[in-house]
């Protein structure tokens, strides 16, 4: 006799499988040990340009502080994402300069390529700037894509879209073979692909016309290759600044917003065989953020969006849940908002909490005497008054500039002059990114 299901029964059971924790609800497909991992992208970094809508004059400033906020953490490696210093410089010193502070780092590290890295009056030899240093970490190869695999069972790829002087991706033939080669011959383990230039476009860059000119149109033929192995959970992309998370077939496509552009941010990973929970950091500089905000007034794209500025800081902070969240590697499409991320406390943190201490208890003696103390410090107030900081108002709105704007002369810098496409700028005439 085949046994009947009440309806009683039926119900309890899918509000039985409705509570299970979000790790329980499927079978994960992989059997690695959790893991974490940095991702920055956009540092721009630079020492002799202006500022414009990427805060170059600062970003050493940025890029010390970001990694001092990933040292804080046991992370097993991180990623640079492309456009890593605003041009390399002369004799490479940007790029040079980029090394020295990211041998601050206690984890390993490794990079791809953007435009910016490669870009200049004089378009640069890639393998020649840059290939020592992949050399240097143990990857023998002449070309300027690579794959490896940082943790035990975890393969990450590394794909080379950029172009010199140009905002448009590009992906050879050539690499498209290799990557098809490689990925066949680390089926099976999870696989993390990284680009600079986003291999599923987020909005608006996903809508044709001027927003063509900055995706790679090899993207869908990567994408492709990609779904075709179901060890490929996770593809991450910056260029567009744009923070975005997307899901197509069984990989979320991470796009991330840049460091030296506001919001003036990174992430960090942590990865287990059921998740991977994405954490977005700003930096610790709340007055340096409002001026990155204010700087997108003279971004010409910013206005092809929306002459109202603050919808395009909208667009590039993202939603929260773009923000902070939890993605699953176990049901399809499901994610859910992450609770706002804190660094573990680092040894200077704890310094300055000791200090903070010892100065309150020799203010309590202080009053216990008299509060001699007090008026001396009242006295000073009044001969050597301070100024408190401005806080950060992300409501602040932007004045309403028309959309036909003249963008010839839109944070016109020197770096233009040298030949180099602003990230998304307008291309010159000379220079069309198609």
């Amino acid at each position: 006799m085949t046994p009947t299901l009440s309806r009683r029964h039926f119900l309890f059971g899918l509000m039985a499988m409705s509570v299970l924790p979000f790790d329980q609800e499927a079978k994960a497909a992989f059997t690695f040990e959790p893991f974490s991992f940095g991702y920055l992208t956009g540092s721009y970094l630079g020492t002799k340009l202006p500022d414009s809508f990427r805060l170059v004059q600062e970003s050493q400033l940025f890029l010390q502080d970001a990694l001092k906020g990933l040292n804080r953490d046991k992370l097993d490696f991180v990623i640079f994402g492309g456009d890593n210093v605003e041009v390399p410089g002369k004799d490479d010193e940007n790029w040079q300069l980029f090394i020295d502070i990211a041998q601050s780092l206690s984890c390993p590290w490794n990079f791809v390529l953007g435009e910016q890295d490669v870009s200049g009056k004089t378009p640069v030899d890639k393998m020649e700037t840059y290939g020592r240093d992949w050399k240097g970490k143990g990857m023998t190869t002449n070309r300027s894509y690579w794959s490896y695999d940082p943790v035990d069972g975890i393969h990450v790829i590394g794909l080379d879209t950029s172009q010199p002087n140009l905002p448009t991706g590009q992906i050879s033939d050539e690499q498209l073979a290799w990557l098809k080669k490689d990925m066949s011959a680390n089926a099976g383990k999870f696989t993390i692909v990284v680009s600079h230039h986003p291999l599923l476009p987020p909005a608006p860059f996903d809508s044709g016309g001027i927003w063509d000119d900055y995706i790679c149109p090899q993207g869908s033929s990567v994408r492709e290759i990609m779904g075709a192995h179901d060890g490929v959970r996770l593809a991450l992309s910056g260029h567009v600044h744009v923070n975005q998370i997307q899901q197509e077939k069984n990989i979320w496509y991470v796009s991330s917003p840049s460091l030296a552009v506001y919001p003036c941010a990174y992430r960090i990973f942590r990865v287990s065989p059921q998740a991977v929970t994405v954490e977005t950091y700003q930096i610790s500089f709340p007055a340096l953020i409002k001026k990155a905000r204010n700087q997108v007034e003279g971004w010409s794209l910013a206005y092809k969006y929306n002459p109202k500025i603050q919808a395009f800081c909208a667009l590039l902070e993202g939603s929260k849940e773009d923000q902070n969240t939890k993605l699953s590697l176990t049901v399809p499409g499901k994610r859910s908002e992450a609770s706002q991320p804190k660094h573990k406390k680092g040894k200077d943190e704890d310094d300055d909490k000791g200090k903070k201490k010892e100065k309150e208890k020799e203010k309590e003696k202080s009053k216990a005497k008299g509060g001699k103390s007090e008026a001396a410090d009242s006295q000073k107030k009044e001969t050597m008054p301070g100024k408190a900081a401005e806080p950060v108002n992300n409501a602040t709105q932007a004045p309403n500039v028309p959309a036909d704007k003249d963008e010839k002369n839109d944070n016109k810098t020197p770096a233009d002059d040298q030949g180099k496409v602003p990230d998304n700028g307008e291309p010159k005439a000379s220079e069309s990114a198609k």
